[in-house]
């Protein structure tokens, strides 16, 4: 907000959108409000929700929890925003080794996509070196950048999260099935509440 005259005003810049993105942005709900970098990895993520939702139940009816980490953990990785963007860089990164043909088979960026998010978000998010995320608090999110480049260099070396993950030097938040299970109704009755 800037002051004019002693009024707030709220200044919104509008633009038009190029064909590219009124394709990705068709699939995703009418309002959004968030940063425009990020929401290709929205999109992953609504596709691997639908495809667990309509696929991947034994009925329509089943109230069951759903074991899928990227479902369970997406909105904790949308709070903290360093993680969410190193999960954008080390999409980049891979997305530019992929093969044009690759790229245009969404089964196979899907994929690729979680091999991504649990090579890079999940030992993040999991780690005790990382200290819990408080916004503008410029000492925490120092620290915080620190654990998240040495851990995405670790990961660039090592072609990948196993080996950090099996390293005694990486320590990590006890197993909770919580962590892995997302449970619809449950999203649902918070909502309700």
């Amino acid at each position: 907000m800037m002051m004019m005259r002693r009024q707030p005003q709220l200044l919104v810049k509008l633009r038009s959108l190029n064909r590219r993105s009124r394709n990705i942005l068709s699939l995703l709900p009418e309002i959004l409000i968030g940063s425009m970098c990020c929401i290709h990895l929205l999109i992953f993520y609504r596709q691997i929700l639908g495809d667990v939702l309509l696929k991947g139940r034994m009925s329509m009816q089943s109230a069951d929890f759903i074991s899928n980490p990227v479902l369970a953990t997406f909105p904790t990785l949308l709070e903290q925003p360093d993680v969410m963007d190193a999960l954008r860089s080390s999409w980049a990164e891979k997305e530019n080794t992929l093969k044009r043909s690759e790229k245009r088979d969404g089964e196979f960026l899907k994929a690729v996509f979680l091999l991504v998010y649990h090579d890079c978000v999940v030992p993040l998010l999991h780690s005790t070196l990382l200290p819990p995320f408080r916004w503008a608090e410029e000492e925490t999110e120092s620290a915080r950048w620190k654990v998240i480049a040495d851990f995405l260099k670790q990961n660039q070396e090592n072609k990948g999260a196993l080996q950090a993950l099996l390293s005694p030097d990486g320590v990590h938040a006890p197993f909770d099935i919580s962590e892995q299970t997302y449970d619809f109704l449950g999203e649902i009755r918070k909502k309700a509440v």
